[in-house]
């Protein structure tokens, strides 16, 4: 890396000392501080943007999750917006790059950014024909699709099969530090370094979250890593690398069992299905060895030793995992409640829906909504979002948004998994967990605001993105 290289990454690493310094003694300091980490990125990403851009896509994990911790209260809101601008900052001097390449339009040849277009187009008409306000219908918008910028920026970037397997390690270790935290809340004690768990309703005992605050958030992480690790074991020949992609597999689907996030277990599941089929058979059956494993292992594993009192939580091992079957069966499972809630707008606005950032989502959480007054006064819980991406999507943006975005997120997910199918080596396994990725979040934005929420959304997307780049080129080995 060149001096002035060096130089910049140095200058970041103070900057967000002094930002993180400067929040507890006044806000425009701070807002100064945090300029010049977009500054610094800005340059990083013109220099080196195959790095810059595997940052901000891990970059949510650690401003709502970690700076936020380190800040006031009243400065915390502030930091979750710190991913979205090195996001703005970062495409901005890649496409400049790009531009000067002269590369930019064979770039954003793909069916994906043709079908996100038609989504932006679909959710502007939706919010023009329902007379949603300018403010609320961008934020509404550009909260859904900002993350798909990150599907696009390796494209013009340009991504090798060693750029993605550096990205692919760092977000593997990420999520094998979050399981590892998560598993020192089981077995040591539920508040662990003072963080957070939940008590489950179906005898879950307590749900670990880790550093990530949401069970479910953390489930959908560990799930979309657990592909990764799995792959790599299953084509890795015998011998060390074998065993340390299998147990690492095996530490994430552990601490994945004690998020008891449903959704994260379907998706992962179905993922790994997929790939089975397509790519690679073995790996499905490694999957369903390690599940055993953990399973088999969590009816052992000693819990609280330093919390003796946390045990009067019941814990049930087999109720936690098919309880909630029962409050679906009987119609009183709240996500459910909140499909009936739907219904009644979705068959008022069909095709283009109620408008962007209407219902649902952050956007209308923050801002309020006339829907929650017509549709849903003393139906559902106040203050709740649907917890259903993809319900939000339809109520919002009607059928026709819902289904370009639907588009969207599949072509770039089989783009990955046929390029998987005609490599070999690492960018076989890189491909093919990307697409597995895809599933996962897909599937788990049923329960969950995954494809809103950047944690998920953004590395889901670059690495689709990436994905796509490898699929494009010639790769035998």
């Amino acid at each position: 890396m060149a001096p002035a290289s060096l130089l910049a990454v140095g200058a970041l690493m103070v900057l967000v000392g002094v930002a993180v310094a400067a929040s507890w003694v006044a806000l425009p300091l701070f807002l100064a501080a945090g300029a010049g980490v977009l500054a610094a990125l800005a340059y990083l990403a013109l220099r080196h943007p195959r790095a810059t851009l595997a940052t901000v896509a891990l970059l949510p994990i650690a401003d709502r999750y970690l700076v936020a911790l380190l800040v006031p209260a009243g400065v915390r809101g502030t930091t979750n917006l710190l991913s979205e601008a090195a996001l703005v900052v970062v495409a901005a001097s890649v496409g400049l790059a790009a531009w000067r390449r002269g590369s930019p339009l064979l770039a954003l040849r793909h069916p994906v950014t043709w079908l996100l277009g038609v989504f932006v187009v679909v959710a502007g008409a939706s919010a023009v024909v329902n007379g949603v306000p300018p403010l609320v219908a961008g934020a509404g918008i550009g909260f859904t699709v900002d993350a798909a910028l990150l599907f696009i920026l390796p494209r013009l970037a340009g991504f090798g099969s060693g750029a993605a397997r550096v990205a692919v390690l760092a977000f593997g270790g990420l999520a094998l530090a979050a399981a590892g935290l998560a598993l020192c809340q089981v077995v040591l004690a539920a508040d662990f370094l003072g963080l957070e768990s939940f008590t489950g309703r179906f005898s879950e005992g307590h749900r670990v979250a880790s550093f990530l605050v949401n069970p479910n958030m953390l489930g959908a992480v560990l799930a979309m890593a657990t592909p990764f690790a799995v792959l790599a074991a299953a084509r890795a020949g015998a011998g060390r690398a074998r065993v340390a992609y299998a147990g690492a597999a095996f530490v994430l689907m552990l601490a994945l069992l004690y998020t008891f996030s449903r959704g994260a277990w379907l998706g992962l599941g179905l993922a790994m299905l997929v790939v089975a089929l397509a790519v690679e058979w073995r790996a499905l059956a490694l999957l369903a060895l390690l599940a055993a494993m953990a399973v088999a292992t969590a009816l052992v594993l000693p819990r609280h030793v330093l919390d003796p009192q946390a045990s009067d939580v019941e814990f049930d091992l087999g109720a936690a995992i098919f309880g909630r079957l029962e409050t679906l069966s009987d119609g009183t499972d709240l996500r459910l409640r909140f499909i009936e809630n739907a219904a009644p707008i979705v068959g008022d606005h069909p095709a283009l829906g109620a408008g962007p950032g209407r219902y649902g989502g952050a956007v209308a959480w923050r801002f309020g909504s006339p829907l929650y007054a017509e549709y849903t006064a003393g139906s559902v819980p106040v203050q709740r979002t649907v917890d259903n991406f993809w319900l939000h999507l339809v109520v919002e943006v009607g059928v026709l948004g819902a289904a370009a975005f639907v588009a969207a997120l599949a072509a770039a997910t089989w783009t990955a998994l046929r390029g998987a199918r005609r490599a070999a080596g690492w960018p076989r396994v890189t491909m093919a967990a990307a697409a597995a990725m895809g599933v996962v979040i897909a599937v788990g934005s049923l329960t969950e605001m995954l494809l809103e929420g950047n944690t998920t959304s953004f590395v889901a997307w670059f690495f689709l993105g990436a994905a796509s780049v490898l699929a494009s080129t010639r790769l035998d080995r």
